[in-house]
């Protein structure tokens, strides 16, 4: 049984604009994942061929995902996101969820979409590594300016004024605020950059990535 998980972010515009950013796979781009090859594929199987949508409810079920749903909901004139799985709690030794920690990520970069830069294209750099959680946590302290949106076990959620305004999402698989060594994943989200500008932060923060993680690699994609 897939292990349980209930992820909600607020946000300040209405259900229904969130519903749209939800259910187009042009908007869904500017929000869910990061720049890849795949990246439309992905959308296309998950959020159009493999689910049920509910939008007078402004629901998603997904199929074969265990009873996995989103839906928005209106809260004192705004809105809540949230991403439902049903099953099992997770044990206290189980470690991180990924799938948990995605919808985390994924809601914070589609409030940072539709409350900042609605009918505007992001760019995304998206770095991999592995290193020392709790090291590569405060290295990002002092690297990218702004405040935390979300800070939980595993995932850190920077607002930054910068790059837009941007936003960064740092995930450990270890916890962060442990030494041990483990994959670590980040993802810039930007707005307002030429294509020269993107380059060189790409480079800019790809060196720097790689003085504190093995094997630090980068992921963009001019599609």
């Amino acid at each position: 049984m897939a292990r349980a998980f209930d992820v909600e972010v607020a946000i300040r515009v209405e259900p229904a604009r969130i519903w749209t950013a939800l259910t187009r796979p042009d908007e869904i781009a500017e929000w869910f994942g990061w720049d890849a090859e795949t990246l439309a594929d992905e959308i296309k199987f998950i959020f159009v061929d493999h689910v049920v949508a509910d939008a007078e409810n402004f629901r998603l079920e997904f199929e074969d995902m265990g009873g996995q749903f989103i839906e928005v909901t209106e809260r004192d004139g705004n809105s809540v996101v949230r991403a439902v799985q049903p099953g099992e709690p997770a044990g206290p030794d189980e470690g991180s969820n990924s799938m948990e920690e995605g919808w985390i990520a994924f809601f914070h970069q589609l409030k940072r979409y539709v409350e900042e830069h609605h009918g505007e294209h992001r760019k995304t750099l998206y770095l991999t590594g592995s290193g020392p959680a709790s090291a590569t946590s405060d290295a990002m302290s002092n690297r990218l300016p702004g405040e935390d949106w979300f800070r939980g076990t595993y995932t850190r959620v920077i607002n930054t004024g910068d790059f837009g305004p941007g936003l960064g999402v740092l995930y450990t698989s270890a916890p962060l605020d442990s030494d041990e060594e483990e994959n670590a994943t980040f993802t810039l989200s930007t707005w307002g950059l030429s294509e020269a500008e993107f380059f060189e932060v790409t480079s800019d923060w790809l060196g720097w990535w790689q003085t504190l993680t093995d094997g630090g690699e980068a992921v963009v994609w001019a599609g």
